[in-house]
């Protein structure tokens, strides 16, 4: 016979963490890759002009690739940020409300870095091509 019992805070906690990085990996993974390719796109068009048939089928490529490879950054991403989830089942900050929540943030946090990284790299290498610098790309970012 099994006894059933109530479950402690501590699984809710853990639940919940997990389940909001998997929300969070899913979300970037098909928001994010979008969007990464259509800011990509418009800063080339702004960048180049009209793009010849050539450079379509170029930025066509790139695209295709990039709906593989994003959604893996986006998943690794919230893999990783899961250490940070981890250190909230130790002893030592496990009772602390405190600590649980910053924890959290920083698993929030670390899950959306990959993809946000990617999507700059991608605008900052592919969408600004030669020397053209986009005029609402910040001046701290390397162009």
């Amino acid at each position: 016979m099994i006894k059933w019992r109530a479950p402690e805070a501590r699984e809710i906690y853990w639940t919940f963490g997990c389940g909001l990085s998997t929300i969070i990996a899913v979300a970037c993974a098909t928001f994010g890759t979008f969007l990464d390719i259509y800011l990509v796109a418009h800063a080339q068009v702004y960048c180049l002009g009209d793009l010849s048939s050539g450079e379509n089928f170029a930025g066509t490529l790139w695209s295709l690739s990039r709906l593989v490879i994003f959604p893996i950054v986006s998943v690794l991403s919230a893999l990783l940020a899961q250490s940070f989830h981890l250190v909230a089942r130790l002893p030592w900050p496990a009772g602390r409300i405190w600590s649980s929540l910053i924890l959290l943030a920083l698993t929030v946090a670390g899950s959306v870095a990959g993809p946000v990284a990617m999507t700059l790299y991608d605008l900052a290498t592919e969408g600004t091509p030669g020397d053209c610098v986009l005029p609402w790309w910040p001046a701290w970012l390397p162009s």
